[in-house]
C-alpha cells in the first residue's frame, strides 16, 4: 500500500528565513534577502529529506 509523502516543511523554511533576516538587521542594520532565502531553502530541503528518510525508516523500507 502506497503511503503519501510527508508534507514539505514550508513553515519551518519561512521561520528560518525570518530568523536570518532578523539576525542580519540586528547585527548589521541591513537585510541580505538573497542569503537568507538560500539558507532557508537549503534548510527546508534538508528537513524534508530527513522527514522522508524517517518516514521510510519507520515503515521498514529500504533505501
Amino acid at each position: 500500500m502506497a503511503h503519501p509523502p510527508p508534507p514539505f516543511p514550508l513553515a519551518e523554511g519561512i521561520g528560518i528565513f525570518i530568523g536570518i533576516v532578523a539576525w542580519d538587521v540586528l547585527r548589521a542594520g541591513e537585510m541580505e534577502l538573497l542569503k537568507a532565502s538560500l539558507i532557508a531553502a537549503t534548510g527546508a530541503l534538508v528537513w524534508y529529506g530527513a522527514r522522508c528518510w524517517l518516514s521510510r525508516h519507520k515503515r521498514g523500507g529500504s533505501l
